[in-house]
């Protein structure tokens, strides 16, 4: 017969043994996010048409987010990617506050991503493929960020 956890002593309830769910939170409101749980779709305000000519090195930032015990984050994009990166590449980075618990997450830029990634310091950095290809240039599209939070480390 199955344990009635009810039964044990010193066990703690069923609801205490639950984990809160992760949910993420905008600081400020912001026509350019959505939030759903524990995943954030940051759409960028500018077409891609544009994004792509601005140069190497140079990003666009979301508005500010947390999520509980990792408050203060920041998403930047860069479109051509970070200085580092390879060509062909799209760079996002996350920036927390201090003294943040360890997050596990996944970042989609329009759909592709690299896996679980993990960030126990102050920041993370990704380089992803390119949003579009270079066929369709004239095509008004957008780029969308989505991150999702999969777990808080130490919580």
């Amino acid at each position: 017969p199955a344990l009635d956890w009810s039964q044990v002593a010193g066990a703690a309830p069923v609801q205490e043994l639950a984990r809160t769910p992760i949910a993420v939170l905008l600081l400020m409101e912001s026509p350019d996010i959505v939030v759903s749980g524990p995943r954030l779709e940051w759409c960028l305000p500018d077409a891609w048409g544009k994004l792509r000519d601005f140069p190497r090195d140079f990003c666009v930032t979301s508005p500010m987010f947390g999520v509980q015990q990792a408050g203060n984050m920041q998403l930047a994009f860069y479109p051509n990617g970070s200085r580092t990166a390879e060509l062909d590449h799209c760079t996002v980075v996350l920036t927390r506050g201090p003294d943040s618990a360890g997050i596990k997450f996944e970042f989609l830029v329009n759909g592709r991503g690299i896996g679980p990634k993990v960030c126990l310091g102050r920041r993370y950095l990704g380089d992803y493929p390119l949003p579009f290809d270079k066929t369709d240039e004239n095509a008004p599209k957008h780029v969308v960020v989505t991150m999702k939070v999969l777990d808080i480390l130490g919580a």
